[in-house]
């Protein structure tokens, strides 16, 4: 089968694999429809900072048909569509125990510690398996995975729904999570990037007021009331240190994915009341993704960029690592409904 796999940092290869063979005990075998590159991909693609095991087929992101199901699995039959959960956790950890798997002590992720959905066929445990009604959208649905993250990031920030909330950063976290603050709520929105493409789009799908970081004010903003709450999608250091260095009574959401270190000074923190807080992937989220996207997939359909096959994967990487990209989320299509339809194998949901 095709498949999209990294053997070491700057080394990602379209290859000719073997097909999984039938899923095992609990496991379940997943025709991949559509899959999206991660900007934790990439991250993984120029240090190799989460390579365990080379190669690996990557993709954390992903719907796609269940094609096979194993002894001991409940709930999924063969057809029916399905996400991903990336979370490849030990259920028995402390954590893991208080339903915290995000935050397990074993913690690994699909496409690095097991094989991921850069592929034509996927193997997983049935639990990282999420059941999708029959007209879901699979391109949209391979969405959820990373609304999950920005769910997660916008409920760790507790932010008041009159309260604005600047975000920096317009990639696909920044976005969705703009995205999902409009959807729950009426709050004001201030977004911020470089790319000045994917800041009007989401002035565009949003609303979100535009501004320079460089010269942004939290009293005096486009919000028209101050700012209190901050969410950093971008994980570069320089933006960080400057929100500390020039905040004040903010608590600032990191969510994205960086290199490099920052001196921080706790006397800086108390006297100007600066929260910093950490956001890790998801905990419960990734159903309520599931169901907005189902219910409102319009909302989302436009942050799906460029289309790709897999053979053209490397070179999107690369692409995407020098900065270059059409839209927010670069989109893998792997198979569609014609595929499995030509194949013999009915997708849940197809005409009958």
């Amino acid at each position: 089968m095709k498949a999209i796999r990294l053997h070491n940092p700057l080394d990602v290869r379209y290859e000719m694999v073997d097909k999984p063979t039938e899923p095992g005990p609990g496991e379940v075998r997943v025709r991949v429809a559509f899959a999206g590159i991660c900007g934790s991909d990439i991250h993984n693609f120029k240090t190799g900072q989460w390579i365990s095991r080379r190669p690996s087929v990557v993709g954390h992101e992903f719907s796609g048909w269940v094609d096979a199901v194993g002894s001991n699995v409940a709930g999924l039959e063969i057809g029916n569509k399905v996400i991903a959960d990336s979370r490849y956790y030990c259920q028995t950890c402390n954590n893991c125990r208080l339903d915290q798997a995000h935050l397990c002590n074993n913690l690994g992720f699909v496409g690095e510690v097991i094989d991921g959905g850069f592929a034509e066929f996927a193997v997983l445990p049935a639990n990282l398996l999420l059941k999708c009604s029959e007209d879901t959208q699979l391109d949209i649905a391979a969405l959820a995975e990373p609304l999950a993250v920005a769910l997660h990031a916008l409920k760790r920030l507790q932010i008041p729904d009159t309260e604005p909330l600047l975000i920096i950063g317009c990639g696909p976290i920044g976005a969705l999570s703009a995205v999902a603050s409009r959807y729950h709520s009426k709050r004001p929105l201030v977004v911020s990037d470089v790319n000045k493409q994917r800041e009007c789009l989401i002035n565009k799908l949003t609303g979100a007021m535009r501004t320079d970081l460089n010269g942004f004010n939290q009293f005096d903003n486009p919000a028209g009331k101050p700012v209190r709450f901050i969410l950093d999608t971008t994980g570069n250091v320089g933006v960080i240190s400057k929100l500390v260095a020039e905040m004040v009574g903010c608590t600032i959401g990191l969510v994205g994915i960086g290199t490099g270190d920052f001196a921080v000074d706790p006397v800086h923190l108390v006297e100007r009341e600066l929260s910093i807080i950490g956001c890790h992937a998801f905990s419960d989220e990734l159903p309520v993704a599931l169901d907005m996207i189902e219910k409102a997939p319009e909302k989302f359909a436009e942050l799906i960029g460029s289309k790709i096959s897999l053979e053209d994967t490397p070179d999107a990487y690369q692409a995407l690592s020098d900065g270059k990209s059409a839209g927010i989320k670069t989109m893998i299509v792997v198979h569609d409904d014609n595929d499995i339809v030509s194949d013999g194998m009915k997708p849940s949901g197809a005409a009958r």
